[in-house]
């Protein structure tokens, strides 16, 4: 039964490729090959060709990820070499190039920016609901922190929607999992003109499906999960000058069970997870997201853009967080957040031998977090529970300039200059008797701190069609507390920022007179001050601290190759060595097999990072052939893996992931015109297990958790155009 879906898929595409061959001989002759299309991006707040731009970028079109059935952050990660998302019991985290902030504070800001239609996304929630109508997703990898700001010393996550169009759009997508992760998604896109100055654009999104992990406490699928998301886009052409565009957007996400699975000594990995009965296990969030944004046109060439944004949610999450059948552990983790930003930049034209960008931007959000961890083991029986208020301002001024000597030589310089406040008051309750690291000290901190952030890039363009550069840019990351933590004091509530160097040598090439690209990048990463939270299982609490130093780098290597006007085929690699310099405080790692002794540190320099595989890499074959009939035939296969890696700070033997490869294929028939759509996909054809997080079982020695990630999943998609 292991390879049902595999032989299944397999003998469809035979059955598919046979019918395009039997075809062929009466098809006209095959159309000379074509180009590959240009990429658009707009990594420098600017629309500029991929090939064009002096940093390293990977582009996924909303098309694509829609096809392949990519429905978040995690599932993207997987696809994209250097990037990895961490899913755990508190947030999620972003890494690129084995750099990011770990999860364990739940107060953490990402070391990876988040931007989405330009709104600044510094907590894993403002933005986690499922991908909807999605216009493309753009990875900026290495510091971003001239342009996009604060918090993206390890790189940025540039996430942009669809818009309305002048014609009218109406389409249904309905995708049914019947195996993996059983149920339904439906989603809705209605675009189009209302008036001559009016469009609109409306996208609703409704899923339901039971989760990858047996439950078998309860003999549920875990984690379910219910998504209602939707989102509506109009924009105002006032003039041929002045465009408003108000994008207003509202999620709901309700999860049942974690996909969590605890392994015990002896016992081996699965897709399977026990729980105490009767014990709650769910996650609920809403959120709410609202831009404004106007342009306006003036006669010089120049473009005003003012930026609004407003974001929220709130959450709670009660988990059964020593993850056994026993009722030993019990958390509780509830956020309500808010946030308003402003940005205003001006823009030249791209005309003449300088172009340049100036702005400000500023931001203000409030978090109220709390966390409650109940225990009853042994002679401890009774919980602790954490208030945590923090407030944020952040102002920053920013431009850079681009001079072009000649047909060859360009120059770009930026610098932005960030101002930044944060307040933060701690109470905690503590009742029963309780591990002695917990307590009910107060806590309370005010920061204030500024930091200067410059970038250059020089290319040399030989023609449209080979480019090379040479970038320096550095990034930063404000300091801040620890939040709502069981454990420690005055001297352990406050952190540091951290700040990162890094230097790019690259080159992007068009090949085979436009049929074929080739962008490759070298990079080095030094980062200093940076920020570690590791979990210690024995006080089930995190440590965060200021690592000294650390350095990545390595080289990339992305490709795409249009070998016919029916094949495409892209790949990807890259080789990331990742490693402490110096990290004097750290708690003590495993050794030899041999656990860390409590209460000990140690200078780890030069041990490798966690969650920074040397080798990542993806291959895909992308088929959509014309038959004779009208339809369209259409094929995609993706092979995808990493090398092994570590998934918690004390490398632990049993949070060492191994290396893996997954296989994902997608077979469809479509007609001429796009007006429908049927497609078989499968992910993980090969059930591989792997896991995105791991950490020792709290106060269970001998036994480690899981974030486990999907096995086999099996869908079939209907897509409809009318």
């Amino acid at each position: 039964m292991r390879y049902r879906y595999m032989a299944l898929l397999a003998s469809s595409s035979v059955l598919i490729s046979s019918a395009a061959l039997a075809q062929e001989t009466n098809v006209a002759q095959e159309a000379a090959p074509t180009s590959v299309a240009d990429i658009m991006v707009t990594a420098r707040k600017r629309t500029e060709r991929l090939q064009d731009v002096p940093i390293s970028v990977n582009v996924t079109s909303g098309e694509d990820l829609a096809s392949a059935d990519v429905r978040n952050l995690e599932a993207l990660s997987g696809a994209v070499p250097n990037l990895h998302i961490q899913a755990t019991p508190g947030n999620n985290a972003i890494y690129i190039r084995g750099i990011g902030s770990s999860p364990g504070n739940l107060a953490f800001e990402q070391s990876v920016g988040l931007f989405v239609d330009g709104t600044y996304a510094g907590r894993g929630r403002q933005f986690a609901a499922p991908f909807l109508d999605v216009a493309s997703v753009e990875v900026l990898r290495g510091a971003q922190g001239a342009l996009f700001g604060k918090n993206t010393a390890a790189g940025a996550i540039n996430i942009t929607s669809n818009g309305p169009r002048s014609t009218r759009e109406f389409a249904t997508t309905v995708t049914g999992t019947i195996d993996g992760d059983n149920g339904f998604e439906v989603s809705q896109i209605l675009s189009g003109p209302i008036t001559d100055k009016f469009l609109a654009r409306a996208a609703l999104k409704y899923s339901d499906n039971e989760g990858w992990l047996e439950n078998t406490t309860t003999g549920d699928g875990n984690p379910g999960r219910e998504d209602m998301i939707g989102r509506i886009v109009l924009d105002y052409l006032a003039s041929d000058t002045l465009t408003f565009r108000l994008k207003l957007e509202g999620a709901s996400q309700d999860l049942t069970g974690q996909p969590m699975s605890s392994v015990g000594p002896g016992s081996s990995k699965g897709f399977t997870r026990q729980v105490s009965p009767n014990v709650p296990d769910f996650d609920n969030t809403d959120s709410f997201n609202g831009v404004l944004t106007i342009n306006k046109d003036f006669a010089n060439g120049i473009t005003l853009t003012s930026i609004t944004g407003y974001s929220s949610f709130e959450y709670d999450k009660r988990i059964d967080s020593d993850f056994t059948a026993a009722d030993l552990l019990r958390s509780t983790f509830q956020e309500e957040f808010s946030q308003i930003s402003q940005e205003v930049r001006l823009t030249s034209s791209n005309d003449g031998p300088l172009t340049w960008i100036v702005g400000a931007y500023a931001h203000t959000n409030d978090m109220a977090m709390y966390q409650a961890s109940s225990i009853s083991m042994g002679p401890l029986n009774g919980t602790s529970r954490r208030w945590f208020d923090q407030e944020n301002n952040s102002f920053s001024l920013y431009g850079q300039g681009t001079y072009t000597f000649n047909d060859q030589w360009r120059v770009t310089a930026g610098l932005r200059q960030t101002w930044e406040d944060k307040s933060a008051e701690q109470t905690r309750a503590t009742n029963g008797v309780l591990p002695p690291t917990w307590v009910n000290t107060p806590l309370s901190g005010q920061r204030d701190e500024s930091q200067m952030d410059p970038s250059v890039q020089v290319q040399y363009t030989h023609s449209r069609d080979v480019m090379f550069y040479a970038s320096y840019a550095k990034g930063s990351k404000a300091g801040g507390f620890v939040g709502a933590q069981s454990t420690g004091g005055q001297d352990a509530f406050e952190f540091e920022g951290e700040t990162s160097q890094s230097l790019e040598l690259g080159t992007k090439l068009t090949l085979l007179d436009g049929q074929a690209t080739l962008n490759i990048a070298a990079y080095t990463s030094k980062f200093e001050d940076l920020q570690v939270s590791g979990f210690n299982a024995a006080t089930n609490a995190f440590i965060t601290t200021n690592a000294a130093s650390a350095k990545s780098q390595g080289v990339e290597v992305e490709g795409n190759w249009r070998v016919n006007s029916s094949v495409s085929v892209s790949g990807s690699l890259a080789y990331n060595d990742a490693t402490y310099d110096s990290y004097p405080t750290a708690p003590c790692i495993w050794k030899n097999g041999v656990p860390p002794a409590a209460n000990c540190v140690e200078d780890i320099g030069g041990t490798t990072l966690p969650r920074a595989p040397k080798w990542s890499g993806a291959f895909n074959v992308n088929i959509d052939h014309p038959l004779e009939n009208g339809l369209r035939v259409l094929a995609d296969a993706t092979v995808r893996g990493r090398s092994g890696t570590y998934l918690e700070e004390n490398y632990s033997p049993s949070s060492y992931q191994d290396s893996f490869s997954k296989v994902d294929l997608r077979l469809g028939l479509a007609a001429a015109d796009d007006s429908w759509t049927l497609a078989l996909i499968g992910r993980n054809l090969t059930n591989e297990w792997t896991a995105s997080h791991s950490f020792g079982t709290p106060f269970i020695a001998g036994s480690q958790t899981y974030v486990v990630d999907p096995g086999r999943v099996v869908s079939i998609q209907l897509g409809l155009r009318y």
